[in-house]
């Protein structure tokens, strides 16, 4: 019998205006951090575990370093180098004090499919300050010459490229890539060239749905040892809901076109109260039905929607692609 996504947790009611950590939304304030400190799993842990979150965590004890994903609230934007490592170049959190910090490779792990609609990056200050201003082996962006004041071939058309990658439980790729600039100097007109310092939401409108998601991390700043530019990103409100397969007609109701342009058709057998929510489960239409519903969410902006149909019977739920 043909099967659907379908959103089986809380329906998408995470308010990213209060911080907070839960099965669906990932804020990292449930970590406990004194003032502007930071925690890189030098306890051995070996992961952080945040609710349905799970991030990869490796730290090496005779060298002092980690890898993966780090917590911190540190705030200082001003000091270059690898001292700040854990800084965010925003200052801080987004609505937040703590977020997070991704170092060379990691990934997040969730115990079941999730369908993912919001991710907030930014760069941190060692990476930022490194790109601004350039040092003794980054160069600076936009510059004709690498750091050693030699011309590396870029005319100065610098960036920094994080690909986000969604993977399966297998560690196939579950769908298209995301590639999301931290820092672009490609521009014919400078004055737009920029090195992000806010935080803002990297994916798609539609969201992706993953069982993990996979950072990698890109630079036009190369040398015999890998990229030069530091290989850092920080994140936060990170939201991600459960997905279940459920039959389709589990309360005799279908939504058709789906994708749509606008126009649509909800019929059912039963009488109930019918939802439309957005991504973020803010509800965008809300109405009684019994039989049959035409809608024109033509208004609405591209992306992913959620019809929540509740009735006598229960609560079943059907994702809407919004063309």
């Amino acid at each position: 019998m043909k099967k659907i996504y379908t959103i089986v947790a809380t329906i998408l009611v995470a308010n990213l205006g209060i911080a907070q950590d839960s099965n669906d939304s990932l804020t990292f304030e449930s970590i406990t951090l004194s003032t502007n400190t930071f925690y890189n799993g030098a306890d051995g842990a070996g992961q952080i575990q945040i609710g349905d979150f799970n991030l990869t965590n490796f730290f090496d004890v005779p060298f002092q370093y980690f890898e993966g994903f780090a917590v911190s609230n540190v705030i200082d934007i001003t000091t270059a180098g690898y001292a700040n490592q854990y800084a965010s170049f925003a200052g801080g959190g987004s609505n937040s004090d703590n977020y997070g910090v991704f170092y060379s490779a990691g990934v997040i792990t969730f115990p079941s499919d999730h369908f993912i609609s919001q991710l907030e990056v930014t760069n941190t200050t060692f990476a930022g300050l490194s790109m601004r201003d350039g040092d003794a082996f980054s160069k600076q962006f936009g510059s004709l010459n690498n750091a050693g004041g030699t011309p590396d071939g870029t005319n100065g058309e610098d960036f920094f490229l994080l690909k986000i990658i969604p993977l399966n439980d297998a560690d196939a790729a579950m769908g298209d890539t995301i590639d999301f600039y931290l820092a672009d100097y490609r521009f014919t007109d400078n004055t737009q060239d920029y090195i992000l310092n806010t935080w803002e939401n990297a994916l798609p409108a539609q969201g992706i749905v993953a069982r993990k998601l996979k950072f990698e991390l890109s630079s036009t700043d190369n040398g015999g040892f890998g990229m030069n530019t530091p290989n850092y990103f920080a994140l936060d409100n990170l939201v991600a809901t459960s997905t279940v397969g459920v039959e389709e007609n589990q309360l005799n109701w279908s939504i058709l076109p789906n994708p749509t342009a606008g126009l649509l058709q909800i019929k059912t057998e039963n009488k109930g109260k019918i939802s439309i929510l957005n991504s973020i489960g803010a509800i965008v239409f809300e109405s009684s039905m019994e039989n049959k519903l035409s809608l024109d969410l033509s208004y609405l902006p591209s992306g992913i929607y959620f019809a929540n149909f509740q009735t006598a019977k229960g609560t079943s739920i059907q994702k809407i692609i919004k063309q």
